[in-house]
């Protein structure tokens, strides 16, 4: 619900840009993680990296396609795939020229929390692209 509320206050104030979004709610046992955009969650259990959610990308055969089937088109520009030729991301706030196309819909998870699950990373592109999910998980461990 915070997804949409949120883009539906990005569209009122006719925000050019927009942003994408990653939260995590911790509550009684339960981990609750969810994202719209090129970020993602990742779980340290025991150690090893647990990717939660998925990025929101055009390079994606399953978004291609439900772009497509609302009548848009991604491109390849330059070695990124864009939504329209324009945005590398299909899931996201804001961005009200592209809103037929980049939702706000959120992928979600639910899991229980137990005594392997130690700590979880929450980032965009700009660590997910220099670092991989193991890496990230082994250097805030020796922290």
């Amino acid at each position: 619900m915070g997804y949409l509320k949120t883009d539906e206050e990005f569209l009122k104030r006719g925000e050019s840009g927009g942003t994408c979004c990653v939260i995590a709610l911790l509550r009684k046992g339960r981990l609750v993680v969810s994202n719209i955009g090129d970020c993602h969650v990742v779980l340290s259990r025991a150690g090893k990296a647990e990717v939660l959610t998925s990025d929101h990308r055009a390079s994606q055969e399953d978004e291609k396609q439900r772009i497509e089937n609302l009548g848009g088109f991604v491109v390849n520009y330059h070695g990124t795939w864009r939504v329209q030729g324009s945005l590398a991301v299909s899931r996201g706030n804001g961005d009200g020229h592209l809103k037929q196309w980049v939702v706000a819909d959120r992928e979600t998870r639910t899991l229980l929390v137990d005594h392997q699950c130690e700590f979880l990373i929450l980032a965009f592109d700009g660590l997910w692209g220099k670092i991989d999910n193991q890496d990230a998980v082994d250097q805030n461990s020796r922290h």
